[in-house]
Order: C-alpha cells, then sequence, then structure tokens
C-alpha cells in the first residue's frame, strides 16, 4: 500500500506575499530616508543661514564698537564732525569695516519700512580703501548692503551728548563756572555742533544696542582749530 509524503516549502501565494510584503518595507524605508533627507539639507541650511547671520552681527558689532570723532571740513574754514544722526538712523566712521577689518569705513545703520507693517534695520558701508575723508560733502562708494533685523515693529535712534561745543567745553574745563549734563537728542548732526555724540541707542522693540564713541573733542580739533 502506498504512502503519500508531504510537500516542503513555500507555495507560490505565499512568495508573492512576502514580495509584497519586502517590496512595502522597501518603499517605507526609501520614503523615510527621502524625508530625512530632505530635512537634514533645510536644517542644516537653516543653521548655515543662522551662523551667516550671526557672523555679521557679529562683524557690525565690532565696526561699532571702533567708531570714532573724525573732523571734516564744512567750507569757509569751518570744520565738524562726521556724525549725522537722525530718528531713523546715523552715519558715522569706524576705524575697522567688515568687508575688510584692516581698514576704516563711514557706515551707516538706518530703519526702514518692510512692506508688511513693520520696519527692517539696515547696515550699509564704505571703506575707506583709497579714499581719505577730508570734507562733509564728500562722495563714498556705499557699496556694501545687509539687512540686519527684519520685521521689527518698533525702531528708533538716540544720541548721547551735549548740546554744544561750548557747553562741553566748559563743563570739561571745570573752571567753577556754569557746568552742563550730558543729554538724550533724537537728533545729532556733528557738523553744525561742531561736536559728536558720545553714545547712540538703537531701540529695537525694547532692547537697547549701545554703541559708545569715546570723547576726543580736543585731539580730532587740535589740528585745525586752537579754541577748543
Amino acid at each position: 500500500m502506498g504512502r503519500n509524503h508531504a510537500t516542503s516549502g513555500f507555495t507560490l501565494v505565499e512568495t508573492l506575499i512576502a514580495m509584497v510584503l519586502l517590496s512595502l518595507l522597501m518603499i517605507s524605508g526609501a520614503l523615510a530616508y527621502d524625508y530625512f533627507s530632505q530635512n537634514w539639507q533645510r536644517n542644516k541650511g537653516l543653521a548655515d543661514v543662522t551662523l551667516e547671520r550671526h557672523h555679521l552681527l557679529t562683524l557690525v558689532q565690532k565696526v561699532s564698537w571702533n567708531t570714532y570723532a573724525k573732523t571734516v571740513a564744512m567750507g569757509n574754514e569751518r570744520y565738524g564732525f562726521y556724525f549725522l544722526g537722525r530718528d531713523d538712523g546715523f552715519t558715522a566712521v569706524s576705524q575697522i569695516s567688515v568687508q575688510h577689518p584692516d581698514l576704516p569705513a563711514v557706515y551707516r545703520i538706518f530703519r526702514e519700512p518692510n512692506g508688511r507693517n513693520g520696519y527692517r534695520l539696515v547696515y550699509e558701508e564704505a571703506v575707506l580703501r583709497d579714499t581719505y575723508l577730508t570734507n562733509a560733502d564728500q562722495q563714498l562708494p556705499f557699496n556694501f548692503r545687509r539687512i540686519l533685523y527684519d520685521n521689527i515693529e518698533q525702531l528708533s535712534f538716540d544720541y548721547y551728548g551735549y548740546q554744544s561745543l561750548t557747553e562741553r567745553n566748559a563743563t570739561v574745563a571745570g573752571d567753577m563756572g556754569e557746568t552742563f549734563q550730558l543729554e538724550w537728542f533724537s537728533e545729532y548732526d556733528g557738523l553744525q555742533r561742531s561736536l559728536h555724540p558720545q553714545a547712540v541707542a538703537i531701540n529695537l522693540n525694547g532692547f537697547r544696542w549701545l554703541i559708545e564713541v569715546p570723547d576726543t573733542v580736543e585731539q580730532a580739533m587740535s589740528g585745525y582749530n586752537t579754541d577748543v
């Protein structure tokens, strides 16, 4: 009498099911890898932008910390300081620049509307590579522009200094005469006052960025005017 032998192995249906499951796993893995890759590139791009912006802000801070009083001619043998401060920004001179840290520059920091009911804080500079700043109306190559902050609701500028050169000299002399206090102004023209402010405050949404300017009036004006 014969005996039936059971066959071993996978049937065709089982093989097809296994192949379908394996294909699904491979597709899921490929989708996961693609998502991870895109997410990695996106995060890396954001990290690169953040690092670049941080580097720029660090350089701009160094430029502002090296602000100094620069004397220029205004015509008719009159001299003043190359500084102009308004409520919407200021222009000053620094011993270093963002583009070339070993060269001085005229720089300006100001606000401008961003078209979305807010402001942006803008930095521009003209490197004094082959140019010596001597005149108030001198044309300068402002060819470098960067946006430092955007979407700012409140942005204004204030300037700390004396009302005039006469008040400053009387106070510094300390000869028991009348003395005057340093004040905050919304505008400060170094040419009209023949004086520069001793500090600049940039107010961004309640945060105050303070830039100090060393008082070097005597040294700056001594080469042009003995009455300082």
